[in-house]
């Protein structure tokens, strides 16, 4: 069986000292192979002219592209020539959506079911544009290991960005290695809810033991007061009892 990239986009680093050069190429070609390595190594080697040809428009005369780094940040193999029932399991596993800026890729306790990629373009928390997805940047995994609904509400960034929805399930089937990678960030972001979970109950107790110190000092204070108005109180009657005019 024959497989294909879809929607591949990687990412080109020159390693020439000081250089800035870190450029994002979209594979468009049909390339196609024996196996899923086949591709990706025939996918590389177009996308290493693709960059050399960038690269020397912006750099070429200070010098060329020096032993680049080439990474995958998204595309899915594709089976060619698979019968029907794989071609729907293919296309349960993952799925491709172009947002508009400010669209809402997701709601706010919605169920969970796929985890989210940026193909292309950005996303961002809403009400927390610092908290920016970028391209190859994932989302969405942990509502869909820890409790099925969504926990906030994802915007689109801007005009033509590409999200893929990946089906764990599905796609463990067809891309074993995209699933794991998946999985692996799944399980970090898990990590980063709960340590953020953790950091905002440790702020909550610190809060609780000082209003407990801070209530605590009411007390005494007004244990205190009362101490002294009843003295007061004491000295007073003792003053009124040595003269009082019989």
């Amino acid at each position: 069986m024959a497989y294909k990239l879809k929607k591949g986009i990687f990412k080109v680093a020159c390693k020439h000292p000081g250089c800035p050069f870190d450029a994002e190429i979209e594979i468009t070609q049909n390339i196609m192979g024996m196996t899923e390595e086949d591709v990706e190594i025939e996918a590389k080697k177009i996308v290493k002219d693709m960059a050399l040809i960038k690269h020397d428009a912006m750099f070429g005369t200070k010098h060329s592209l020096s032993s680049p780094t080439i990474r995958k940040t998204s595309g899915i193999f594709e089976a060619v020539g698979a019968k029907t029932t794989s071609l729907i399991n293919q296309s349960e596993a993952v799925k491709y959506k172009e947002y508009k800026k400010g669209d809402k890729i997701l709601k706010k306790g919605d169920i969970a079911t796929t985890i989210c990629e940026v193909v292309k373009g950005s996303a961002f928390v809403d009400k927390n544009k610092a908290h920016t997805y970028n391209v190859g940047d994932t989302f969405g995994a942990a509502a869909l290991l820890i409790n099925q609904t969504r926990t906030a509400d994802i915007i689109c960034g801007e005009d033509g960005t590409t999200i893929a929805f990946y089906n764990l399930k599905e796609l463990s089937k067809k891309d074993p290695r995209k699933a794991k990678e998946l999985y692996t960030e799944a399980m970090e972001d898990i990590f980063d809810v709960i340590s953020e979970m953790e950091s905002v109950i440790d702020n909550l107790e610190k809060e609780l033991e000082k209003e407990n110190m801070v209530s605590e000092n009411r007390k005494e204070r007004i244990s205190a007061l009362e101490r002294e108005l009843l003295e007061s109180n004491k000295k007073i009657s003792e003053f009124e009892g040595k003269h009082s005019f019989k």
